[in-house]
């Protein structure tokens, strides 16, 4: 199909031996996902491993990437460390002693009969030649709430073994676990920074051989990297899979992306930089907030929700609940920010045909705030 020969077409105009930004990690392939994965956390948790931390505890959102921290820790371990990754918490000692693959019954006990013993797994991992690292994710989900403490026990109990837990929050963990595991052993993500998001775009890029930032415009970048997107790195990795779309097809606003995104002077055209200076509270607002209020500015007719998403490349909810809190009806947003004189943009219908349809326009007192250079 033509779709597919355009998507051919423009990777390899890009260099790109595959497309950077899918969501799977394949975190099973060790070196395809070493070579996608930008850390963060999880370096700080090697480095607290390689201290000899007995445990780290990482919190977050799901999406956050929790999941993926923790292979990487596992996968960057050197040879003197045995890393056992739980998917969820086993429900008892046991069901945690046969999934590491770690215990061996004892001889006399098989031959006897005997049922597992929590000192037999105990000796199996002491005995055994290696610092052992337990990871065990959505701990939060842990049906037996006896295990956590069961996690210090051992921890306690065995020299030899060190735990890195990932969970939503750390709510449900006991007092002595939390006082095993430390502080400073502690990392939470609720979100990411632009800059932050914007190293992981060129990791990737740099993974597949392309360079820097291109194909796309750091104008284009900064209206995605909004508070929502920046929740995870999928949502992100969904606007540019529709942008890198849309340029194949000739279809994007943003006219040259592929062969000019990077080149300062092209990069000064596609923001149609605005003076904002009189408006103290334009660093409050969000990038695709500010994506929306350029266009508009720059359109003193107004647009329809359809024209701002073709000249901002805003997906048409990312576009849809810009123009709701620039409107002023989000109490949330407006509470949030209380300087900002919402509402900034008003909706016009206007009659197209038999059907009517709103195009958005600033508001006159806010737009007399700009004057484009």
């Amino acid at each position: 199909m033509e779709v597919f020969e355009a998507k051919k077409a423009l990777l390899e105009k890009l260099g790109w031996s595959e497309n950077p930004f899918v969501k799977d990690l394949r975190v099973t392939d060790k070196t395809e996902f070493l070579k996608y994965y930008y850390p963060f956390e999880a370096n700080e948790i090697l480095k607290r491993l390689a201290f000899d931390a007995k445990a780290c505890l990482f919190l977050g959102p799901k999406g956050v990437g929790k999941t993926s921290a923790t292979h990487y820790v596992a996968y960057s371990l050197p040879e003197d460390f045995r890393p056992v990754i739980f998917k969820e918490p086993p429900e008892t000692v046991e069901g945690l002693a046969k999934l590491s693959g770690l215990y061996k019954k004892p001889l006399w006990a098989s031959i006897t009969g005997k049922p597992f013993s929590r000192d037999d797994f105990v000796s199996s991992l002491r005995n055994f030649n290696r610092k052992i690292v337990f990871f065990i994710d959505e701990a939060h989900l842990e049906k037996n709430r006896d295990m956590y403490m069961e996690f210090k026990y051992l921890l306690d109990d065995v020299p030899n073994l060190r735990m890195v837990v990932s969970a939503i929050s750390r709510d449900n963990f006991p007092d002595a676990l939390m006082h095993l595991i430390g502080e400073p052993n502690v990392f939470s993500r609720r979100n990411f920074t632009q800059a932050e998001m914007t190293s992981i775009i060129e990791h990737r890029i740099s993974a597949v051989g392309g360079s820097a930032l291109k194909p796309f415009p750091k104008a284009y970048l900064s209206t995605i990297l909004s508070e929502q997107n920046l929740l995870s790195p999928r949502y992100v990795f969904d606007e540019l899979n529709a942008f890198l779309a849309s340029v194949a097809m000739g279809e994007t606003a943003w006219k040259g992306a592929a062969e000019y995104a990077g080149d300062p002077l092209v990069e000064a055209v596609l923001e149609q930089s605005l003076e904002t200076s009189h408006a103290f509270w334009w660093q409050l607002l969000s990038p695709s907030q500010q994506g929306v209020m350029q266009s508009l500015v720059n359109s003193p007719d107004g647009l329809s929700l359809q024209e701002i998403m073709k000249k901002t490349a805003l997906s048409q909810n990312t576009a849809f609940n810009a123009l709701y809190q620039l409107r002023g009806d989000d109490s949330a947003e407006k509470k949030r920010k209380p300087s900002v004189p919402f509402p900034l943009v008003k909706a016009k219908p206007l009659m197209v045909g038999a059907r009517k349809k709103n195009v958005y326009v600033v508001v006159g007192k806010v737009r007399n705030l700009f004057t484009k250079h």
